[in-house]
């Protein structure tokens, strides 16, 4: 069996950056004949880019992409991207 989660990590601040990382948590286990083994990991998934002039987002490629685009692929962190970036509440986003 296996359980996943996607969520915003902290925001971190660096030159003027303030850059959140996306992540995706799998936990996973396997039961062997009376042995359960359990495995975990954690890999990038995007990481959000904003500075006072706008708001980026990268794919853990390198690849840009917008906000909406990345609300659409993970809509578990819909919510949690609009409570930390109030751009994303405006009308049209």
């Amino acid at each position: 069996m296996q359980k996943e989660i996607i969520n915003c990590e902290k925001t971190r601040e660096i030159i003027g950056l303030k850059l959140t990382p996306v992540v995706r948590s799998t936990i996973g286990w396997v039961e062997m004949g009376g042995a359960i083994s359990y495995y975990a990991s954690r890999q990038p998934v995007y990481i959000l880019i904003e500075s006072r002039l706008d708001m980026r987002a990268l794919r853990a490629s390198g690849e840009e992409i917008s906000i909406d685009q990345v609300c659409c692929e993970c809509p578990a962190v819909r919510e949690d991207l609009a409570e930390r970036f109030p751009a994303l509440q405006a009308p049209g986003n």
